[in-house]
């Protein structure tokens, strides 16, 4: 047996176990995304709707997971919350791949003073811990949806920002960039039709993977009172409702924690089967 045909075996042996987690974590995302997306649909009851008459029930045929201190159904909330949660997750991560694959990549291909200029700015940006950059942040813009994509953006520009300007610095001096250069091609060119395909599968499995530590950063700011205003529902609200409830009525706090808790699992089976299966060694 030959050794590249040992390596071949190891590396499907490290692929399969990296599809199945795909697979687990796609399924367990496509069931919580068609659930927040068919929330106003199937949510039992209107997640706004107060009944001082209903405060407190208990889970049964009509409240499925209780009710709260206002009567208002549970389980309709954390669909509705669900919503919330996973669109900040889903768009402050896109801004900030977008953001920081774009400056990565300009600061890995241009190198000297830019390099050395975005690089100092991008370390500064990471010597805040992620949480306080996000509370600093949202303090100074104030609440809201919009002004949360943006703080939790800013807070994963960093790992966007490293990987592109890495992969930019590791491809600017190839041989085949070069003869593109003495073809006449711009940098713009060379950029997108060379560097910016290069990178994206590493770009990918790191949204993948910055997907659960958003939804994380959302959840444990909205608990703080940093997330969307009341009366809108996102998990890390429902959490910190539930806490002020938690000897009494604990279930409050618990079915969001684990609607929380789904999610996050859903998206790391999903970005480490992906980075295994991009490369089987990491899973050695």
């Amino acid at each position: 047996m030959t050794h590249s045909t040992e390596v071949k075996r190891a590396d499907r042996k490290a692929y399969k176990p990296g599809r199945i987690a795909i697979i687990i974590g796609a399924t367990i995302i496509a069931v919580v995304l068609l659930a927040a997306i068919l929330a106003p649909w199937i949510a039992p009851h209107d997640p706004y709707v107060q009944s001082m008459l209903a405060r407190f029930r208990p889970p049964s045929a009509e409240y499925w997971l209780g009710t709260d201190r206002f009567g208002r159904d549970t389980f309709s909330r954390i669909l509705y919350g669900l919503r919330i949660t996973l669109w900040t997750a889903a768009a402050s991560t896109a801004l900030a791949m977008v953001g920081g694959t774009a400056i990565g990549i300009l600061s890995g291909y241009c190198g000297g003073r830019v390099d050395r200029w975005l690089s100092a700015a991008n370390d500064l940006l990471m010597s805040f811990p992620q949480m306080v950059a996000g509370i600093i942040i949202v303090a100074l813009l104030g609440p809201g949806v919009t002004n949360l994509i943006i703080a939790i953006a800013i807070t994963a520009f960093p790992a966007f920002y490293r990987m592109a300007r890495s992969a930019a610095l590791a491809l600017r001096d190839r041989d085949y960039i070069d003869a593109c250069r003495v073809l006449g091609y711009s940098d713009t060119r060379i950029v997108a039709r060379h560097i910016l395909p290069e990178t994206m599968d590493d770009m990918i499995i790191i949204a993948t993977l910055w997907l659960a530590t958003a939804v994380r950063t959302e959840s444990s700011l909205a608990f703080i009172g940093l997330g969307a205003p009341p009366p809108a529902a996102t998990l890390g609200g429902l959490v910190r409702e539930g806490f002020d409830n938690l000897l009494d009525y604990p279930g409050l706090a618990i079915w969001p924690s684990l609607a929380i808790l789904v999610v996050m699992i859903g998206l790391n089976l999903m970005g480490d089967g992906l980075r295994d299966a991009n490369d089987p060694r990491a899973s050695a």
